[in-house]
């Protein structure tokens, strides 16, 4: 890697974490030569070293989330109950843990490999809980149906609990029901293309129940995504925001509160 190219890739670190700091970020992200080791990096956002698979999509889903990801809620929002579906390594999780110390996380991850970075970066949390498990529209099985993905694009499709790489699949009404709760506050969905069957299917059995919904539309990956999201949330009561490929969707009743 030339120098202009290695001082692009810096320069974004120390803009946001600080020239020392994000030399040091940088550094250890882009390392002069290629590795796939697991590497721990400090940040300022995070009380705890974040950890990240070089040579993998850990790296910009890192970037992603700790130098842009920043999401429009109110600032009265004080919530109890986040659930992180499709968390990947972690680092939304991360995000929220940080920024809502008293809220309890819980984060759905299907992939084992993933699964593993994701409970090594969260698990310095005590209000944290991990699922090894994929979200779904209804109590079954289900098997990663692309393992040759790279890490952020794991789909799943359902199968036999013969099928010797099945997992139990979860309900986000399950989730929530095994909880002390009523609601959910946060919601996020990063599910690779499930969110098509998870909208034409079960969802009215949840979603009056979610205050922020937070979600990724993967059309590329499974063409009708979009159609059955905008179709199932047509009538609720939210507002729209977008935040990179996110789509951001807040009750009215916060957003009026948050105006008081």
């Amino acid at each position: 890697m030339n120098i202009k190219r290695r001082l692009q890739n810096y320069m974004p670190y120390m803009a946001k974490f600080g020239i020392r700091n994000g030399i040091k970020v940088a550094k250890t992200l882009f390392p002069k030569k290629q590795s796939n080791k697991v590497v721990s990096i400090q940040i300022t956002q995070c009380k705890n070293p974040v950890h990240v698979r070089l040579g993998t999509t850990d790296v910009s889903n890192f970037h992603e989330n700790f130098l842009h990801l920043e999401f429009p809620l109110p600032e009265h929002l004080f919530p109890k109950l986040i659930i992180d579906a499709g968390a990947n390594a972690g680092y939304a999780s991360l995000y929220f843990l940080n920024k809502f110390p008293t809220a309890n996380v819980i984060a759905i991850e299907p992939e084992k490999s993933n699964f593993e970075i994701l409970t090594k970066n969260c698990s310095y949390y005590k209000n944290f809980k991990g699922i090894k498990s994929a979200i779904w529209i209804k109590n079954g099985y289900l098997k990663i149906s692309n393992p040759e993905a790279g890490h952020t694009a794991f789909q799943v499709i359902e199968t036999t609990k013969e099928d010797i790489n099945s997992f139990p699949a979860i309900t986000i009404e399950q989730v929530l029901n095994d909880t002390d709760y009523d609601r959910i506050d946060i919601l996020k969905i990063d599910i690779e293309g499930t969110e098509k069957e998870l909208f034409e299917g079960n969802h009215k059995n949840w979603i009056d129940k979610v205050d922020v919904l937070i979600i990724e539309l993967h059309d590329r990956f499974k063409p009708g995504c979009a159609l059955s999201f905008y179709s199932a949330i047509e009538g609720y009561d939210f507002i729209q925001y977008s935040k990179c490929e996110n789509l951001v969707y807040i009750r009215k009743n916060l957003l009026k509160a948050n105006t008081k």
